[in-house]
């Protein structure tokens, strides 16, 4: 296979890669400000490796100066001049590649035409802007069946989002977890299909609520897998026990996202439950914050107060940007691979920030917000066997995948719930709900440290209830 050097990796050296890969050349890049040891990608080498038997050697550096240079270490390292080229286009995209065969044929030939050409690639250059000019063609004679066909596909897609008919549309899903939203995020879920758009366990007409009778108040629901429930009938949620507590004159929704933090909640409810204006917010939160906070960005949890969720946006992000630098809740197997910068005080202080932010934001929206440390396997002093079974099913499970979590599980969390308990003594509208598990000798715990059986369901819609009826809420 012939052997290209393409010199320089801007939009230039990326498209001229993109060309010569689909040709059929076998390439390396070198660009001097690629730092080698933020990769393992051998496609990449360094300045030693520019002696290596290539057939053509690409500048693809569109400022001249910086072209120059990089000219000039070529010919300084022996390589002649006939096959040192300079290329200054970037036009070829990977959507033209059904083109190529036709400009581009067979590697052997399109080399001998390549060394062939002058310095500056004067053929080369005007084939391309050729192929682009095709292309455009052919875009333009396609753009009304395109849009024909658009109109067809999204026909079949009635109330679903352009997101959601992104997502549907798809025909490789295998990579797709989440639908990014603009300012959030929502989990693909297998098993509750009825929403497309946002994936919630039952689907809610949000039009409906919004003419909801003046005498019916609304209570929206917030939290993470705990509060969402896929792992039981729908009739065994907090949310539909408290439904069942609060009657018809009011209606209570779930809005619960696996995997999310008290600000990815408040950043929900700015998304899209603010316009219904919910008399009553309620958030269950702190399994997820205290479980994904010391695998954070220390910038981001210690200056400004955001707890998230890393799968949710930094895969996503080192995924576009491809990224090889390896974040901390990648390296499964290793208990000690968190993020030291990021002391429990610090994830605390991010919680009770973004739970005084939400109460604000509730209140300015003519809502009551009640926030309640969700219940926790480790905050219960006697487990039953089924409890013990679980946890070392997950314990072993954890180790070989996400093994920090077992260090937060058994050593952190009693630490985590009391040093925020501190934190928030002014805040009257948190509650934690572990006081009423906390001597229980029952099983409450089911297939997760943070997932509660049916019978923990309803003693939590219980205790929620009798918050409300306390602060005078409902009657």
């Amino acid at each position: 296979m012939k052997k290209v050097l393409i010199y320089g990796f801007g939009w230039t050296g990326q498209s001229m890669l993109q060309l010569c890969v689909k040709i059929g050349f076998e390439c390396k890049v070198l660009d001097d400000n690629i730092n080698l040891d933020f990769t393992q990608d051998d496609i990449f080498i360094d300045q030693k490796g520019i002696t290596e038997n290539f057939d053509i050697y690409f500048v693809c550096i569109i400022n001249k100066e910086s072209a120059k240079e990089a000219y000039n270490k070529l010919k300084d390292a022996g390589i002649p001049k006939v096959k040192i080229k300079f290329i200054s286009t970037y036009d070829y995209k990977n959507k033209m590649a059904f083109l190529v065969r036709e400009y581009f044929k067979e590697p052997s030939q399109v080399l001998k035409k390549w060394l062939e050409d002058d310095q500056s690639m004067t053929y080369f250059h005007s084939q391309m802007k050729a192929m682009l000019n095709e292309y455009y063609q052919i875009k333009k004679s396609n753009a009304d069946s395109l849009l024909e066909w658009s109109n067809k596909i999204r026909s079949t897609m009635i109330g679903q989002t352009i997101f959601a008919k992104l997502y549907t549309s798809a025909l490789i899903k295998s990579d797709l977890a989440h639908i990014a939203y603009p300012g959030f995020n929502i989990g693909i879920s297998f098993e509750k299909k009825e929403d497309k758009n946002f994936y919630f366990v039952q689907k809610i007409d949000f039009e409906a609520i919004m003419q909801r009778p003046k005498d019916v108040k609304l209570v929206a629901c917030f939290g993470n897998s705990a509060l969402r429930v896929e792992y039981l009938p729908l009739e065994d949620t907090i949310t539909a026990f408290l439904q069942k507590k609060l009657g018809k004159k009011y209606i209570v929704l779930n809005f619960g996202v696996t995997g999310y933090t008290i600000y990815e909640q408040m950043m929900l409810y700015n998304a899209l439950v603010f316009p219904l204006k919910p008399e009553i917010v309620i958030s269950c939160f702190g399994g997820t914050d205290w479980r994904t906070g010391i695998v954070s960005c220390e910038h981001l949890v210690k200056t400004h107060k955001m707890t998230y969720t890393p799968g949710f946006y930094e895969y996503a992000y080192k995924k576009v940007t491809k990224s090889e630098l390896p974040l901390y809740s990648e390296i499964g197997n290793d208990r000690k691979a968190i993020n030291n910068k990021i002391l429990d005080d610090d994830v605390n202080e991010a919680i009770a920030c973004r739970l005084r932010q939400f109460n604000l934001v509730t209140s300015g929206g003519g809502g009551a917000f009640y926030a309640f440390i969700q219940p926790l396997l480790p905050c219960k002093l006697k487990w039953t066997k089924e409890e013990k079974e679980m946890r070392d099913k997950e314990r072993k499970l954890l180790e070989h995948t996400l093994a920090y979590q077992n260090e937060i599980i058994d050593n952190r969390i009693l630490k985590y719930v009391a040093g925020l308990k501190d934190k928030i003594r002014d805040c009257d509208f948190v509650c934690d709900l572990n006081e009423i598990f906390h001597k229980s000798e029952e099983s409450i715990f089911t297939n997760h440290w943070i997932h509660c059986n049916a019978k923990g369901n309803e003693m939590v819609a219980e205790k929620i209830f009798e918050v409300l009826k306390q602060k005078g809420i409902v009657g």
